[in-house]
């Protein structure tokens, strides 16, 4: 006889709400922030060793651009579709004037893993569909119509990568609580202790943890996390550096820029001035 699934309570002890049934599936929460979708047209594309703390994903019209990684060249073909994850260097240059679509998107905390690099996928009529429904928004109304088909085409693409490509987050459950409560909390002022508490463990053995599946402390990865944000706001709000510091847990104006400059080999005022495709 099979056995009696156990029943599970869905809310907190204590809470006013009373659901009771069988968490037969539970997956984990995914972010899809999409923080611009644009189609340019580019005469000149010469970007050098960049380095972003976002996803891209490029589709060209038109052939011309080129992408270098490590050395090798990918030319963006028409009827190919690319994407480039996080903290992949890379450098790009003009064959001659093209044109593309371009997306720049966060994942949140479970594409922190993603192996770097460039993946082309070809096409299809669906991904096809897409670039034209985007086309036709924005011919429209921009301030009555909200760009869905933006999200639809990231995921739609996403859903070509390989397996492989997550290997990297296969990490211990205790790793990834804590790195996703360091995440959750930039513009607090986090300590090692209140990390440590909140993944189950003790400061030596977090320590532990981190340097053995990330080769850093967590408090670097903490500090990485709060760059990347930082970054991301620079290029994609028009806050203030001072507001940017503070939101991001970065105490103020001379920190960023002083932490900025020794792990990004730049200034708030020069990454944001940088506003590439």
């Amino acid at each position: 006889m099979k056995p009696t699934p156990t029943i599970l309570s869905l809310v907190p002890p204590g809470a006013a709400h009373r659901v009771q049934g069988n968490r037969s599936v539970a997956l984990p929460g995914l972010t899809v922030d999409i923080m611009t979708t644009r189609r340019i047209e580019l005469q000149l594309w010469e970007l050098h060793r960049l380095n972003d703390p976002y996803w891209r994903l490029y589709w060209p019209v038109e052939n011309g651009g080129v992408v270098e990684i490590d050395g090798t060249e990918t030319p963006l073909q028409t009827g190919s579709v690319y994407l480039i994850p996080p903290h992949t260097t890379f450098s790009t240059t003009t064959r001659q004037p093209f044109s593309k679509w371009y997306a720049h998107f966060n994942l949140g905390p479970i594409a922190d893993r993603a192996a770097p690099g460039i993946y082309p996928f070809p096409t299809t009529a669906h991904m096809q569909s897409l670039v034209e429904g985007l086309t036709e928004l924005g011919q429209g109304d921009h301030d009555s119509r909200f760009p869905w088909i933006s999200i639809l085409l990231v995921t739609e693409v996403l859903r070509q990568l390989p397996d492989n490509i997550w290997d990297q987050q296969r990490l211990d459950a205790r790793v990834l609580k804590a790195m996703d409560f360091m995440n959750q909390h930039l513009s607090l002022k986090l300590t090692a202790d209140q990390v440590a508490r909140h993944s189950g463990l003790s400061v030596r053995n977090l320590n532990h943890l981190f340097l053995q599946e990330l080769q850093q402390p967590p408090m670097r990865v903490l500090l990485n996390y709060r760059l990347d944000e930082a970054c991301r706001m620079l290029r994609h709000t028009d806050d203030s550096i001072e507001d940017i510091a503070e939101q991001c847990g970065l105490v103020n104006r001379h920190y960023f820029s002083r932490m900025l400059r020794q792990y990004r080999n730049t200034s708030p005022a020069a990454y944001r001035q940088d506003s590439v495709s």
